[in-house]
């Protein structure tokens, strides 16, 4: 259910994740556009934070970020100037475990990287302020400390723009992942420790990463005025281990048992501004409380489905959620997606799915009230995308979308 992409661009960072499910190790990685790879600050001022999350199809199969129609998404949307992340569900590639039976651990390794990637989106600071006193030694995670709250937003104060995305297999999780709301919900008040703890901070890290990185280029252009013409410092890092000592971490599945049930969130007050603050009484105070002054701007959410499957090889893949995939809506199955703009671009010779069954579904998305969804067929499109021609046509419907966000 896969192939591999040729000539993928090179990720900025490589890096891992503990998933929130049960602390498994995810492989993961962020591309940056080339209008964040220079020293032209004038070019990172006019830059809206946009980025998109890509998942890739079955693991089994040979499913991984190296799938050639993610590494299509991948190529197109550094092209229109977005940030991209990718991510190895468990079992796929280097991420640690294997593939469940139920899809449900997927569902919340998907939540995890998302996770890291609005926070990340949020606390990126493309042109950081020029008095800020960086040193090669200092933490990352501090510099975000000097910084107002009016930093996180880039242009206009306008929110980041991010697109949840996902081809075969992956827009399978995509479709059944909860709102909003509900991913950010165990990342608003995090035990000291805990996965939900260490993807905060990993993503505060590489935040801060880039910002003392985009300072040390603007430093740079300063001293050399005859830097060569297309000579730009250029950075790759592969990062892993923990942020926290091994005696602070705390197993998800251990606090998921002590705080069940127990305790009650107003989201619909901490979506709006989500500081990581902690109540005195849950415990030690995480390294996160130096960012306590920067606050985490909510993005716009936009949906990306690309060949998702229907029944019965969903169902195959992953028993706990196909059978709700292609709820009839007298079933009273809630439609994350449809209540925002999305795209799903499929073939009609799709031999993994049903293209009557997406027309329909599409169909009933695109009928709601204020529907911005929009359902894409391609004539002689397979699965793998590759007969002649229906490349160029997703490349075509991709860049033609993401160009009217």
């Amino acid at each position: 259910m896969t192939q591999r992409t040729r000539q993928s661009p090179e990720p900025h960072y490589s890096f891992t994740i503990p998933s929130i499910h049960d602390d498994m190790t995810l492989d993961c990685r962020i591309y940056h556009p080339a209008a964040l790879n220079t020293s032209d600050a004038a070019s990172k001022t006019r830059w809206r934070k946009r980025g998109i999350i890509m998942a890739h199809p079955y693991a089994p199969m040979g499913g991984s970020y190296d799938d050639r129609v993610v590494g299509i998404v991948v190529d197109e949307s550094l092209k229109a100037g977005w940030i991209v992340g990718s991510f190895n569900f468990r079992g796929a590639h280097g991420s640690k475990g294997r593939t469940s039976w139920s899809g449900k651990p997927e569902l919340e390794d998907y939540s995890s990287f998302a996770a890291f990637f609005l926070h990340y989106m949020c606390y990126l600071q493309p042109s950081p302020i020029s008095d800020i006193p960086f040193t090669p030694e200092q933490s990352p995670v501090s510099l975000l400390s000097h910084s107002s709250g009016d930093s996180t937003r880039t242009r206009s104060g306008e929110p980041p723009v991010v697109i949840l995305g996902g081809y075969s297999y992956g827009s399978l999780i995509l479709k059944h992942l909860p709102p909003l709301p509900t991913i950010l919900h165990p990342f608003s008040c995090p035990i000291t420790g805990s996965a939900a703890d260490e993807i905060l901070l990993r993503a505060h890290k590489l935040a801060g990463q880039s910002s003392l990185e985009w300072k040390n280029f603007a430093r740079e252009q300063a001293r050399e005025k005859r830097r060569k013409p297309g000579h730009e410092p250029k950075l790759s890092v592969t990062m892993g281990g923990e942020e926290t000592s091994a005696y602070q971490r705390r197993s998800s599945r251990e606090i998921r048992r002590s705080f069940d049930g127990s305790r009650s969130l107003d989201l619909k007050t901490r979506i709006r501004s989500l500081s990581h603050r902690r109540l005195a009484e849950e415990g030690p105070v995480s390294p996160l409380e130096e960012t306590k002054n920067v606050d985490v701007t909510v993005a716009e959410v936009r949906y990306l489905l690309i060949s998702p499957l229907t029944s019965p090889i969903s169902t195959l893949a992953a028993p706990a959620l196909g059978h709700k995939f292609w709820s009839r809506p007298s079933e009273g199955y809630q439609e994350v997606v449809g209540k925002h703009a999305a795209l799903a671009i499929y073939g009609d010779q799709d031999i993994f799915a049903s293209a009557k069954k997406i027309h329909d579904w599409a169909e009933h998305l695109k009928a709601g009230p204020e529907s911005q969804f929009i359902g894409v067929e391609v004539e002689g499109a397979g699965h793998f995308w590759i007969e002649a021609g229906v490349e160029r046509t997703l490349r075509a419907t991709l860049r033609d979308w993401v160009a009217e966000i």
